[in-house]
């Protein structure tokens, strides 16, 4: 079927929801940890260096995986990799969360980010197969608003968070947060969505 004829997929909007979930914990991640600094430099006793490599980890290794994340969806199928990084991130999200030492936190602040990397670059290729080209402008349209949404909400979050306390976890809850979203991101994906490939092996 043509791309002019092509109808958009019945879930089309379940699957926009899902997408923008995995776009939301990227960008309370490149976010939430500024304001959560202070606290984790005590709690671990983290040298300054150390707690520059806890901010900035997570958007270094994001930046280095994201061509290749890119590249392994077109290969292996969008909705495979949606999965993987989905799950990565979770795994990631409660490691961080559990991190006892500096080390061990910027670890999995790579971690992260290298899941994030395969995960984000699928989002809009899928959008692209499940609605139609009609339809995909307002799909896209939304992106901008939950975007900056979520930029300007991370640092609340954090402090909220932070000030939460919950179950004695003082920095620890930013990476917990993660947990159920990525979880519905990744189950959701796997009932939802098509499996989609590269520009030439449509959903």
């Amino acid at each position: 079927m043509s791309s002019e004829t092509r109808t958009s997929h019945p879930r089309k909007w379940l699957i926009l929801a899902l997408v923008l979930a995995a776009e939301c914990m990227d960008l309370l991640d490149g976010t939430i940890v500024n304001v959560a600094a202070p606290t984790i430099r005590r709690s671990l006793h983290a040298s300054p260096a150390a707690l520059q490599w806890v901010i900035g980890a997570y958007a270094l290794a994001f930046a280095i995986g994201l061509l290749a994340g890119a590249r392994l969806g077109d290969v292996f199928g969008r909705k495979r990799l949606f999965i993987i990084g989905a799950s990565a991130f979770v795994a990631a999200s409660a490691a961080c969360g559990l991190a006892d030492s500096p080390g061990v936190l910027i670890a999995c602040r790579l971690a992260q980010g290298t899941a994030s990397a395969m995960l984000i670059p699928q989002g809009l290729g899928i959008l692209r197969e499940v609605f139609a080209p009609d339809e995909q402008g307002k799909a896209v349209a939304l992106f901008g608003p939950v975007i900056g949404l979520s930029a300007v909400l991370g640092p609340i979050l954090g402090g909220a968070l932070i000030a939460a306390n919950a179950f004695g976890t003082t920095w620890r809850l930013i990476f917990f947060v993660n947990l159920p979203l990525g979880l519905v991101a990744a189950i959701g994906a796997a009932r939802l969505m098509p499996d989609c490939r590269g520009p030439s092996r449509s959903c």
